[in-house]
């Protein structure tokens, strides 16, 4: 079985009021089995999907538990924190209803081990959240996109950083995901630590600077996608992007 924490806005919980046994009518975290040739990871995005219609983005583990149910014995409860990509949800048979819950006010669950997972994840979430963030010169300018999500606003491409993930290595990927632009001489510029830089929660993004090849096309969390001269940057810029590519800018020699 897997457990999935999804997080809402200002750091509260989604759960849902399950619909079928076992816990039929208590709240619970969003959970499944693992079907086979499916990783942990791929059916705890899959569960989302089909219970609450909405796309997840996979933060990191929190843990792995030992649960029991009453149909099926003895089970192990793998948790996940996962962003939502959407605030829209389409219920399925097995849930009923869907609330965002804050720490202090978490209503009875209906797995011991869900708690468990919540004990954990508030245990661990006054840590930064790393990040990256990429500046991609390309035909003279700056490719920002529109984000889908909130933060709203014109952005650099970037995401979080997977566990086990080096730098580059999220700061190419997420470039890809969003742009579906390849990165060349990739290197790194600054790290940004304000703790008020994302209106969600505490991160670290470490920036880095490089060259977009390929044909840009708007995906995942991007909305449009546009190539901005240093004089056209837009005025809604999400999270400290402008100060990011102010300090850019300072030493770049890319057209205006």
């Amino acid at each position: 079985m897997v457990a999935g924490v999804i997080i809402g806005k200002e750091g509260q919980i989604l759960l849902t009021k399950r619909g079928i046994p076992p816990g039929e009518g208590k709240w619970a975290l969003l959970a499944g089995f693992v079907e086979r040739g499916e990783s942990p990871e791929e059916a705890m995005l899959r569960e989302i999907r089909e219970e609450i219609g909405v796309e997840g983005k996979l933060e990191g583990l929190i843990g792995v538990y030992k649960g029991k149910a009453e149909m099926y014995g003895s089970v192990v409860v793998i948790g996940y924190k996962i962003v939502s990509q959407s605030e829209v949800y389409t219920l399925s048979k097995e849930v009923k209803e869907v609330r965002l819950f804050s720490r202090d006010h978490l209503p009875s669950l209906a797995f011991s081990s869900h708690r468990r997972i919540l004990d954990d994840l508030w245990r661990t979430r006054h840590r930064p959240v790393p990040t990256v963030d990429t500046i991609i010169e390309k035909e003279g300018g700056i490719v920002l996109i529109k984000r889908k999500n909130p933060p709203y606003g014109w952005a650099l491409p970037g995401g979080f950083v997977n566990y086990g993930e080096l730098l580059e290595e999220a700061a190419r990927r997420e470039l890809k995901e969003e742009t579906n632009l390849e990165a060349k001489e990739l290197r790194q510029f600054h790290t940004y630590s304000d703790p008020g830089r994302d209106p969600r929660f505490h991160t670290i993004t470490t920036v880095f600077i490089g060259k977009g090849e390929g044909e840009g096309k708007p995906a995942d969390d991007a909305e449009e996608l546009k190539v901005f001269k240093k004089r056209e940057l837009p005025s809604k810029l999400a999270f400290d992007h402008r100060k990011i590519l102010e300090d850019y800018l300072k030493g770049s020699y890319l057209d205006v």
